[in-house]
Order: structure tokens, then C-alpha cells, then sequence
């Protein structure tokens, strides 16, 4: 087997983006936030044999040590809707039991429709979870709520549903998460991340919410300053994430992702990949386009030496 060394933290984040198609359009999708002029870059897909080839051959996916559990490394399946991927079940199937795995769906593509055979064709059990974001505007609440059930009943783990707390809906939003509550235990708000009405948010004078879900905002001056979308800057930038586009270009922050850029780690599929994540601060000439997928822990410095911390 060809095997794939990635220099990395064993806790960074690993993110796969089966596709960048989606069942919905929404308006405040967080792809789009870092895109005003420009669509989200167009990626071919993948054979799932090729995807679960190569993630399997990356090295270093688990922790053993005398007398411990052994520590095994999380992946977090996402896109775009990652159902929509042909071969999405294969996948989760055939992924070796060195990944833990997070699925992030809007529970609503044509995956989850009818009798949902692909759902009991998933014998993936340990290991294996799924988190669901409920998009009201363009879906119904008992639409969802019936494939949280059929999800459940296929017997996989639903841990997390998500709602994203648009300044404009909080009434709604509220009712919302009163009805997932009475059939799920875990239900979080977001946030929300992104313009509204000309605005950036989550801004520090914002709309009051109890917010559940940690996004690491809190230098409020700083986010709108690097995540306005409006002036490109340079600036020295360290992050802790290994991205996989749909084509297997490998990137360290969602913006590169998103666009296409051409500024990548190296692609996946590469025969005897070896690269490093950067460790230390890199030269980045996108600042100002950064974005909010990449504001929990992100760390600058300027020009002039000066650092700062979007979580501080």
C-alpha cells in the first residue's frame, strides 16, 4: 500500500469535502461568505475506492501505548452535502477502523428520501457519527424530524443538531429548537457568521442569544477587520488544520478551499505524499478574506511583529 505521511499535530483537525454540491442554496451559506465576487471553486468527484485508498494509507492515524487505550484519529466528513457523493456509503464502510468519523449533513438530499435504503446499507456502527443542521427556511421542521428518525432507527448515533441563529428569525428560531428538543437531547445554536442586512456578524454589540455551540470569536475588532471580505492585506498566519478538497488538493485554511487557491499543500492522491504542516507562522496574502470555519483558535501576526488571537 502506498503510504501517505502528513507532518502534523495528531489533534489537528482533518476535514473532507466529499463534494461541494448541496441539496439547498442557501443564502447565508458559510462557503459564499468568503465569495462575493466569486462562485465556489467547481471540483470533479472523486471514485469513492480512491478516496478510502488513500486515507486508509496515511500514517500515523492512532496513538498505541502500553496499557492505554489506544487514541484514534478523527476525521470529519462534510462539503457541500457529502451524501450527495455516489459512492458516500462505500466510504464510511470501507474507511479502516483507525478513523473516528463525523458526518455533517443537512439531512435533507435525496440520500434520505422514501425508505432511505441507503441508510440500513451503512454496517459501519463503532466509530461513526453523525451531526445535522437544520436549514427552516428551506426545509420543513417534520421533514427534518423524520429523517433524524430514520437515521436513528438505521441504528447509527446521531450526537448534535445544529441551528443557525439568524438575527432575523430568532422567534422562529427559538420554536424550532423547543420541537428538536422534545426528540433529540442535543440541540445547539449557532452563531450566526457572515453579513446580514450589510452587517458582519456575530458582531460585539450583537443581537442577544444563548449560544451553545463555541465558535472562538471574541476579539471582535480583529474578526471584522480579517473576515470582512472587502481589503486583502499580508499578514502571518498560523492555523491547525488539514483540508481535503473534493479533488484531493490538501489545504490548511477553508478560504484556499473554497476558491481553488492556488497556494495548496500537495493533493492526496499523489503517490508517496510527504508534507508538512506548516508549524510555525506562514506568509499569507489573503487576510481580510479569512474565513469564520477558521476564526476558533486562529492566530496572526503583523507585519511589525505585533500578535494576536481572534479567540482573545
Amino acid at each position: 500500500m502506498d503510504k501517505k505521511i502528513i507532518e502534523a499535530p495528531f489533534d489537528s483537525y482533518y476535514g473532507v469535502f466529499l463534494t461541494m454540491a448541496c441539496s439547498f442554496s442557501c443564502e447565508y451559506c458559510v462557503q459564499k461568505i468568503s465569495l462575493p465576487q466569486q462562485p465556489v471553486a467547481s471540483y470533479p468527484i472523486i471514485p469513492g475506492e480512491d478516496w478510502v485508498e488513500a486515507l486508509n494509507s496515511i500514517s500515523g492515524r492512532a496513538r498505541r501505548k502500553f496499557l492505554r487505550p489506544t487514541k484514534k484519529k478523527k476525521l470529519s466528513i462534510t462539503g457541500g452535502e457529502p451524501t450527495l457523493h455516489p459512492d458516500f456509503v462505500y466510504i464510511l464502510n470501507h474507511l479502516d477502523k483507525d478513523w473516528r468519523i463525523t458526518v455533517t449533513s443537512n439531512f435533507i438530499s435525496p440520500f434520505f428520501q422514501k425508505d432511505a435504503p441507503g441508510l440500513k446499507q451503512i454496517k459501519r456502527k463503532r466509530g461513526l457519527k453523525f451531526n445535522a443542521s437544520f436549514h427552516f427556511l428551506y426545509t420543513t421542521l417534520d421533514k427534518f424530524i423524520e429523517n433524524v428518525q430514520k437515521v436513528k432507527k438505521a441504528g447509527l448515533l446521531v450526537h448534535t443538531l445544529f441551528i443557525v441563529a439568524h438575527p432575523a428569525y430568532m422567534d422562529k428560531i427559538q420554536q424550532c429548537r423547543d420541537a428538536l428538543l422534545e426528540v433529540h437531547p442535543n440541540v445547539k445554536l449557532q452563531r450566526f457568521l457572515g453579513y446580514s442586512q450589510g452587517r458582519l456578524y456575530p458582531a460585539q454589540e450583537g443581537y442577544d442569544i444563548e449560544y451553545q455551540q463555541r465558535d472562538g470569536i471574541y476579539n471582535y475588532k480583529d474578526y471584522q477587520a480579517g473576515f470582512n471580505q472587502q481589503n486583502k492585506q499580508d499578514i502571518y498566519c498560523r492555523m491547525n488544520k488539514v483540508l481535503f478538497a473534493p479533488n484531493g488538493d490538501i489545504y490548511n485554511c477553508h478560504y484556499k478551499l473554497y476558491t481553488g487557491h492556488k497556494e495548496k499543500l500537495g493533493n492526496l492522491f499523489r503517490k508517496g505524499l510527504h508534507i508538512a504542516l506548516p508549524a510555525d507562522y506562514f506568509l499569507c496574502h489573503d487576510y481580510g478574506f479569512c474565513n469564520p470555519c477558521d476564526s476558533e483558535g486562529h492566530s496572526f501576526r503583523r507585519l511589525d511583529g505585533s500578535e494576536f488571537n481572534i479567540s482573545a
